[in-house]
Protein backbone atom coordinates (compact mmCIF):
# COMPACT_ATOMS: atom_id res chain seq x y z
CA UNK A 1 0.00 0.00 0.00
CA UNK A 2 3.18 2.23 0.78
CA UNK A 3 4.27 2.46 -3.00
CA UNK A 4 1.26 4.39 -4.45
CA UNK A 5 1.33 6.98 -1.34
CA UNK A 6 5.11 7.44 -2.45
CA UNK A 7 4.87 7.72 -5.68
CA UNK A 8 1.80 10.24 -5.42
CA UNK A 9 4.03 12.12 -3.38
CA UNK A 10 6.63 11.81 -5.96
CA UNK A 11 4.93 13.00 -8.56
CA UNK A 12 3.21 15.86 -7.07
CA UNK A 13 6.99 16.85 -5.41
CA UNK A 14 8.50 17.19 -9.20
CA UNK A 15 4.95 19.10 -9.99
CA UNK A 16 5.53 21.13 -6.95
CA UNK A 17 8.85 22.31 -7.15
CA UNK A 18 8.87 24.64 -10.40
CA UNK A 19 5.60 26.41 -8.53
CA UNK A 20 6.96 26.67 -5.17
CA UNK A 21 10.28 28.66 -6.84
CA UNK A 22 7.73 30.85 -8.60
CA UNK A 23 6.07 31.71 -5.27
CA UNK A 24 8.97 32.43 -3.65
CA UNK A 25 10.54 34.50 -6.65
CA UNK A 26 7.34 36.52 -7.07
CA UNK A 27 6.69 36.64 -2.99
CA UNK A 28 2.64 35.82 -3.30
CA UNK A 29 2.14 34.81 -0.53
CA UNK A 30 -2.02 34.14 -0.48
CA UNK A 31 -3.80 31.63 1.85
CA UNK A 32 -4.10 29.35 -1.25
CA UNK A 33 -0.21 29.36 -1.81
CA UNK A 34 0.28 28.53 2.08
CA UNK A 35 -2.69 25.21 1.86
CA UNK A 36 -0.42 24.37 -1.71
CA UNK A 37 3.05 24.73 0.22
CA UNK A 38 1.59 22.63 3.11
CA UNK A 39 0.70 19.85 1.00
CA UNK A 40 3.70 19.82 -0.95
CA UNK A 41 6.00 19.75 2.25
CA UNK A 42 3.63 16.84 3.41
CA UNK A 43 4.15 14.60 0.52
CA UNK A 44 8.09 15.84 -0.16
CA UNK A 45 8.86 14.93 3.85
CA UNK A 46 7.07 12.08 3.06
CA UNK A 47 9.44 10.64 -0.15
CA UNK A 48 12.70 12.17 2.25
CA UNK A 49 11.39 9.66 5.22
CA UNK A 50 10.86 6.89 2.83
CA UNK A 51 13.45 7.53 0.65
CA UNK A 52 16.42 7.96 3.10
CA UNK A 53 18.72 6.14 5.06
CA UNK A 54 21.94 4.27 5.02
CA UNK A 55 22.15 2.00 2.34
CA UNK A 56 24.41 -1.14 4.69
CA UNK A 57 25.18 -2.38 7.77
CA UNK A 58 26.07 0.62 9.51
CA UNK A 59 22.98 1.25 11.66
CA UNK A 60 24.44 -1.63 13.46
CA UNK A 61 28.09 -0.31 13.95
CA UNK A 62 28.90 0.74 17.29
CA UNK A 63 29.22 4.48 18.26
CA UNK A 64 30.51 4.21 21.79
CA UNK A 65 34.37 4.80 20.03
CA UNK A 66 32.72 8.27 17.71
CA UNK A 67 34.54 11.14 18.06
CA UNK A 68 31.66 12.80 17.21
CA UNK A 69 28.23 14.53 18.94
CA UNK A 70 24.89 15.80 17.78
CA UNK A 71 25.96 19.95 16.26
CA UNK A 72 23.93 21.70 18.87
CA UNK A 73 23.43 22.67 22.33
CA UNK A 74 22.78 19.28 25.29
CA UNK A 75 19.46 18.53 25.76
CA UNK A 76 17.62 19.94 22.70
CA UNK A 77 15.94 17.54 20.41
CA UNK A 78 16.00 18.28 16.96
CA UNK A 79 14.31 16.76 13.49
CA UNK A 80 16.04 15.03 11.01
CA UNK A 81 14.44 16.00 7.57
CA UNK A 82 17.13 13.90 6.03
CA UNK A 83 19.67 11.32 6.50
CA UNK A 84 22.56 9.53 4.48
CA UNK A 85 21.80 8.24 0.97
CA UNK A 86 18.39 10.59 0.23
CA UNK A 87 17.07 10.46 -3.05
CA UNK A 88 17.28 14.28 -3.25
CA UNK A 89 20.64 15.45 -2.96
CA UNK A 90 22.22 13.47 -0.19
CA UNK A 91 24.28 11.83 -3.35
CA UNK A 92 27.82 10.80 -4.60
CA UNK A 93 29.90 13.88 -2.82
CA UNK A 94 27.31 14.48 -0.02
CA UNK A 95 26.18 10.74 0.45
CA UNK A 96 26.57 10.09 4.30
CA UNK A 97 25.19 14.18 4.99
CA UNK A 98 22.62 14.65 7.25
CA UNK A 99 20.06 17.41 7.23
CA UNK A 100 19.25 18.36 10.87
CA UNK A 101 15.87 21.03 11.13
CA UNK A 102 17.26 24.29 12.78
CA UNK A 103 15.42 27.85 13.56
CA UNK A 104 17.09 30.58 11.89
CA UNK A 105 19.77 32.24 14.25
CA UNK A 106 20.20 28.99 16.54
CA UNK A 107 23.42 28.02 17.84
CA UNK A 108 25.76 25.46 16.32
CA UNK A 109 28.22 23.72 17.84
CA UNK A 110 31.38 21.64 16.93
CA UNK A 111 30.94 18.46 16.74
CA UNK A 112 34.30 17.27 16.91
CA UNK A 113 37.47 19.86 17.91
CA UNK A 114 39.80 20.99 15.45
CA UNK A 115 41.12 23.81 13.13
CA UNK A 116 38.91 26.43 10.94
CA UNK A 117 40.32 25.67 7.02
CA UNK A 118 37.42 28.07 5.22
CA UNK A 119 34.64 30.11 6.46
CA UNK A 120 32.22 31.55 3.64
CA UNK A 121 29.04 33.33 5.09
CA UNK A 122 28.60 36.56 2.73
CA UNK A 123 25.99 35.31 0.85
CA UNK A 124 21.96 35.63 1.90
CA UNK A 125 18.75 34.21 0.72
CA UNK A 126 17.94 30.59 -1.22
CA UNK A 127 20.21 30.70 -4.25
CA UNK A 128 22.79 28.48 -5.65
CA UNK A 129 25.19 29.24 -3.55
CA UNK A 130 25.40 28.66 -0.05
CA UNK A 131 27.55 30.05 3.37
CA UNK A 132 29.58 26.92 4.91
CA UNK A 133 32.04 26.87 7.79
CA UNK A 134 35.13 23.74 6.79
CA UNK A 135 36.51 22.43 10.54
CA UNK A 136 39.71 19.94 9.66
CA UNK A 137 40.19 17.26 12.53
CA UNK A 138 43.51 15.48 13.50
CA UNK A 139 43.33 12.38 11.61
CA UNK A 140 42.89 15.03 8.42
CA UNK A 141 39.14 14.79 7.84
CA UNK A 142 36.78 17.71 7.42
CA UNK A 143 33.55 18.31 8.88
CA UNK A 144 31.17 21.06 7.24
CA UNK A 145 28.46 22.62 8.26
CA UNK A 146 26.41 24.68 5.74
CA UNK A 147 23.69 26.91 5.36
CA UNK A 148 24.71 28.98 8.04
CA UNK A 149 22.91 32.33 8.27
CA UNK A 150 24.83 35.43 6.36
CA UNK A 151 27.36 37.08 8.28
CA UNK A 152 26.42 34.30 10.70
CA UNK A 153 30.46 32.77 11.68
CA UNK A 154 31.37 32.85 15.27
CA UNK A 155 34.67 32.01 14.56
CA UNK A 156 37.74 32.44 11.83
CA UNK A 157 39.88 30.43 9.57
CA UNK A 158 42.75 29.43 11.15
CA UNK A 159 41.33 29.25 14.80
CA UNK A 160 41.08 26.15 17.03
CA UNK A 161 37.85 24.72 18.18
CA UNK A 162 36.85 22.44 20.91
CA UNK A 163 34.02 19.90 20.91
CA UNK A 164 31.07 21.93 21.77
CA UNK A 165 32.16 25.33 20.92
CA UNK A 166 29.60 27.58 19.04
CA UNK A 167 30.91 27.91 15.74
CA UNK A 168 28.13 30.04 13.80
CA UNK A 169 24.29 30.62 13.74
CA UNK A 170 21.77 28.41 11.33
CA UNK A 171 20.26 29.80 8.88
CA UNK A 172 18.06 29.16 5.26
CA UNK A 173 21.05 30.18 2.87
CA UNK A 174 21.63 28.28 -0.94
CA UNK A 175 20.06 25.51 -2.02
CA UNK A 176 17.60 24.55 0.64
CA UNK A 177 13.68 25.11 0.95
CA UNK A 178 13.97 24.86 4.77
CA UNK A 179 15.84 26.16 7.69
CA UNK A 180 18.36 23.35 8.66
CA UNK A 181 22.03 22.88 8.99
CA UNK A 182 23.63 20.46 6.63
CA UNK A 183 26.50 18.52 8.19
CA UNK A 184 28.62 16.13 6.50
CA UNK A 185 32.62 14.78 6.75
CA UNK A 186 35.04 14.60 3.68
CA UNK A 187 38.18 12.98 3.38
CA UNK A 188 41.14 15.13 3.56
CA UNK A 189 41.25 15.80 -0.06
CA UNK A 190 37.10 16.78 -0.23
CA UNK A 191 36.87 14.28 -2.96
CA UNK A 192 34.15 12.00 -0.82
CA UNK A 193 32.01 12.11 2.46
CA UNK A 194 32.95 9.35 4.93
CA UNK A 195 30.60 7.19 6.81
CA UNK A 196 30.28 7.96 10.70
CA UNK A 197 28.26 7.99 13.59
CA UNK A 198 27.93 9.96 17.06
CA UNK A 199 28.23 8.94 20.55
CA UNK A 200 25.99 10.45 22.49
CA UNK A 201 23.23 8.04 20.19
CA UNK A 202 22.26 4.86 21.43
CA UNK A 203 22.31 3.49 17.87
CA UNK A 204 24.96 5.79 16.21
CA UNK A 205 23.26 6.96 13.35
CA UNK A 206 20.45 9.76 12.73
CA UNK A 207 17.74 8.58 10.52
CA UNK A 208 15.53 10.71 8.00
CA UNK A 209 12.03 11.32 10.20
CA UNK A 210 13.32 11.00 13.59
CA UNK A 211 13.94 13.74 16.98
CA UNK A 212 17.15 13.30 18.61
CA UNK A 213 18.74 14.62 21.87
CA UNK A 214 22.29 16.13 21.83
CA UNK A 215 24.59 15.45 24.79
CA UNK A 216 27.03 17.90 23.33
CA UNK A 217 28.85 20.52 25.38
CA UNK A 218 32.17 22.41 26.76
Amino acid sequence: MIYPVLASAFILTILGFPIFLYKIISKKKSKKYLKFYTLWLICYSLFIVFGTGPSDNRIKSTNSLSPYKLPWKEGVKRFVSQGNNSFTSHRELHHYAWDFWMPIGTEILASRGGTVTKVIQHFDGIGLDSNYIYIQHDDKTVAMYAHIKKDGSLIKQGETVTQGQPIALSGMVGQTLNPHLHFVVFNQDLTKSLPISFNDLNKGIPMAGSFYQSKNKL
